[in-house]
């Protein structure tokens, strides 16, 4: 079976340049990740499923959306076999589960089928306590660490009952991940939900972020977010980074990166499950502090993750950076490959940000940090297409935002293709093409 052939993972650390100054200096490293070509998993030989599907009836998902969220809900199901695990939650300010974990046997789907068709649009919206709930209804037991198991969290709204700060609620979804192998994606749809709480949940939970402009691309999303886990290769892949004690490390892709010591210089990047052929770039701007006493530093790195055929990690692979005088850091030669990927990075990371202060009404701090990372990366940029064309889109942020602000449709739009631009992922809105 081609689903016990273990995934090949690559690894290529790339610094921008290696000298650094005795004063400190701040040094970029774009960390490549690749997946080898393989054949994909089909369903007799995948590997099971846990799916929640945690469904916002609050009251602005009467009418269209919510008979469309029901299909969504039911198309989903209808693809998942006796092997697979299903549980479903629906929420306003109250949280009801239709149905506990169970496997999705016919009539579990024929007793779900008629609980989904009974929800109505009504209430609040509970949503960090409905998500909970989800995850907890299939969180593995130590008998099912292969099962790869999502949530599903579907709001066209705020959270506005229960915990409803966003860095909390993120943080959560990355201790989910880590402690218990649930992953998160979030889809929004319509233009009231909070982009700035969907986003870094998909992002600290390992799953994808989707905005959904109408209600008829809930089940296509739903849909080709189910097809994407159907043909994973690599789960719960983590970049682990060790350096230097005194280094400081800045995540500059938009990832989830925690700590792993309190005391000493190392850090892990989350992932999340991976296609085979995928790949991944990972930017992080270190900090190297002034020390004449030492001649060098260094950044080590190797990622982790889990397939049908166990648990796999990379051998380590270090970067040296060494302690040099002006002129010779001056003569030394800047990758270009490296530093196109990290302006693309900087730009995109800059225009998310913006997006954030222009809806808290900071509108020139939002313009003051478009400018100021398009001067950067303008010294630079020379006549290399990606970076020109990334100038360009901080220049018209710019001037859309000294015009009228960020417009909603358009602030959530240009978010989510950032998001979808710097993470690799794909566009699920579309109809399926055949991968």
């Amino acid at each position: 079976m081609t689903s016990s052939i273990p995934s090949t993972l690559s690894l290529d650390m790339r610094p921008e340049r290696r000298l650094i100054g005795s004063y400190g200096s701040f040094r970029h490293v774009d960390f490549h990740i690749s997946v080898a070509p393989r054949q994909v998993s089909t369903k007799a030989d995948r590997s099971p499923l846990s799916i929640a599907l945690v469904v916002d009836r609050s009251g602005s998902m009467q009418g269209d959306k919510m008979s469309i969220a029901r299909m969504a809900a039911l198309a989903v199901l209808d693809k998942l076999g006796d092997d697979d695990v299903v549980a479903s939650v629906v929420f306003d300010d109250h949280i009801d589960v239709l149905q506990e974990a169970a496997p999705a046997s016919p009539e579990v789907k024929a007793r779900l089928r008629a609980e989904l068709s009974r929800i109505e649009a009504r209430g609040r919206t509970a949503l960090h306590e409905a998500w909970l709930t989800g995850c907890r209804l299939v969180a593995p037991d130590s008998a099912q660490t292969s099962r790869l198991t999502r949530t599903f969290l579907l709001t066209d709204g705020l959270a506005n009952v229960g915990l409803t700060d966003a860095e909390q609620i993120a943080a959560q979804a990355g201790e989910v991940r880590a402690n218990a192998g649930i992953g998160t994606s979030t889809f929004g749809i319509g233009l009231d939900y909070d982009e700035g709480l969907l986003g870094p949940m998909a992002v600290a939970g390992g799953g994808q972020f989707h905005h959904l402009r109408t209600p008829m691309e809930i089940t296509t999303t739903f849909l080709g977010e189910l097809g994407e886990l159907l043909a994973v290769a690599a789960r719960n892949v983590r970049l682990e980074i060790e350096a230097t004690p005194g280094t400081s490390a800045e995540l500059i892709s938009p990832f989830w990166m925690n700590p792993l010591s309190d005391t000493s210089a190392r850090w892990a990047v989350t992932l999340g499950d991976l296609l085979a052929s995928e790949e991944r770039d990972v930017v992080i701007r270190f900090g190297f502090l002034s020390q004449l006493e030492h001649a060098e530093r260094r950044v080590r790195a190797r990622l982790s993750w889990a397939d049908d055929a166990g648990a796999h990690e990379n051998v380590w692979q270090e970067v040296l950076f060494e302690y040099a005088d002006h002129a010779a850091r001056s003569a030394e030669r800047v990758d270009p490959g490296v530093q196109r990927v990290v302006g693309i990075h900087h730009a995109e990371r800059a225009q998310r940000r913006a997006i954030e202060l222009s809806r808290a009404g900071q509108i020139d701090a939002a313009r003051q940090l478009l400018q100021a990372v398009a001067r950067r990366i303008a010294e630079y940029a020379g006549t290399d297409p990606r970076l020109l064309e990334a100038l360009n889109a901080l220049h018209t942020a710019e001037a859309n935002l000294a015009q009228h602000g960020y417009a909603p449709v358009a602030a959530k739009e240009a978010y989510y293709a950032s998001q979808l631009r710097t993470r690799g992922q794909r566009d699920l809105r579309k109809a399926p093409t055949g991968r």
